[in-house]
């Protein structure tokens, strides 16, 4: 029963060799899952990655010819340490993939933090919960767009490749002071 235990969390993407989450919620984001945002929105002015990891989204931008600031609160060799919660600092965008369980804190934050667009890789499911459609809902700093990926994306505890494939679907959230409307939903 282990043994299909651990292939079931292996197979849901979750890439648990013990069973356990990564203690930060650690997964890097793969590059062709940033250049896909890039190929559909735009972003003026300084962007800040505010949970940068190894600095795996950070390094897209900066091949695409962003102005980047990177903090994060594990100091992992890349960026500045520093709590995003506790920062006072403000930028034009905000893009991440923030630590899912606490990834309502962080759009909530980096909506008193961004003067112009947020964009948060995250799971599809998120979209569901009564405690998040109040969020959703808000007409100052609107959702403007969901880009769901059609084929799913893997991402690996750590970074730490393994035999698993995917099985949890993700998309780009794009939240956009400047959007009127409803949100609206593409496909990558």
């Amino acid at each position: 029963l282990k043994n299909k235990t651990m292939k079931g969390l292996s197979i849901v993407g979750s890439s648990r060799a013990n069973g356990e989450r990564d203690k930060n919620d650690f997964y890097p984001t793969p590059h062709y899952v940033v250049k896909e945002l890039l190929k559909r929105e735009k972003f003026e002015g300084e962007i800040w990655e505010c949970a940068c990891g190894e600095g795996d989204i950070c390094e897209v931008l900066i091949d695409y010819g962003y102005k980047i600031r990177s903090s994060d609160l594990i100091d992992r060799g890349y960026g500045i340490k520093e709590d995003f919660f506790m920062s006072n600092y403000k930028s034009d965008n905000i893009i991440t993939n923030p630590p899912y369980k606490n990834a309502l804190e962080f759009i909530l934050e980096a909506k008193k933090k961004s003067r112009k667009k947020i964009a948060m890789f995250l799971k599809t499911v998120f979209l569901e919960s009564e405690k998040r459609k109040l969020m959703f809902q808000d007409t100052e700093f609107p959702l403007k767009k969901v880009y769901q990926f059609s084929k799913r994306v893997t991402l690996y505890k750590g970074g730490v490749k393994m035999k698993n494939s995917g099985m949890i679907a993700y998309a780009w959230f794009v939240w956009d002071k400047e959007h009127k409307g409803k949100p609206l939903i593409d496909w990558i």
